[in-house]
């Protein structure tokens, strides 16, 4: 988020600030990703004030700014507000072909249990002290398959929630150390209203 924040300002693209002691430009990730997560596909909202620039323009600012590994893939403008919500995530656990070959049990239950509309319960961490409740996390899954580089599994987001990465990387029987070091979010979909 900083390296977005510097790179808009850098770019001289007239961004609206919070009001306050310390103003900040009015910038939000709709759905911000795990700490220590990768991600090749986020999605950041910033609100400007009318531009006499075209987004073409606008695109060329930001992009000549944006640090080493970033890559501006689009840029829309919208007037006035504008609701966007993830519906779909892409997920990759970057595998070796034995380790596929490990998991392959574990991700053939998934698949019976999706397709049979079985519940998928586990247990989630709700606070800072410990506590946990049983979701079932069927319902936010829509496919698991074994791909050249590891596992892709597709989740579905919804008002009711989602399935978390460190979730899928348990259901997958791999150790949490996972989560880090080979999970990278490849894909969102986005609904706008």
């Amino acid at each position: 988020m900083r390296a977005i924040q510097r790179s808009l300002i850098r770019s001289g693209v007239n961004l609206l600030y919070s009001q306050g002691y310390n103003p900040r430009p009015r910038l939000s990730l709709p759905l911000p990703k795990s700490v220590g997560l990768e991600s090749e596909d986020e999605l950041f909202c910033a609100q400007i004030s009318n531009s006499e620039n075209s987004n073409k323009e606008i695109y060329q600012k930001i992009s000549a700014q944006l640090p080493e590994g970033f890559s501006l893939i689009d840029i829309a403008i919208h007037n006035g507000k504008v609701s966007i919500k993830p519906i779909e995530a892409e997920y990759v656990v970057q595998l070796s072909k034995e380790e596929i070959d490990s998991v392959s049990a574990a991700i053939n239950k998934l698949n019976e249990s999706i397709a049979a509309g079985v519940e998928i319960i586990i247990e989630r961490t709700v606070d800072e002290k410990g506590n946990v409740k049983t979701v079932d996390v069927g319902r936010f899954i829509k496919s698991v398959e074994p791909i050249a580089e590891g596992v892709k599994i597709i989740s579905l987001i919804s008002d009711k929630g989602t399935i978390r990465p460190d979730e899928i990387i348990k259901l997958l029987g791999l150790g949490a150390e996972r989560l880090g070091i080979s999970m990278t979010r490849k894909k969102v979909n986005w609904q706008m209203n």
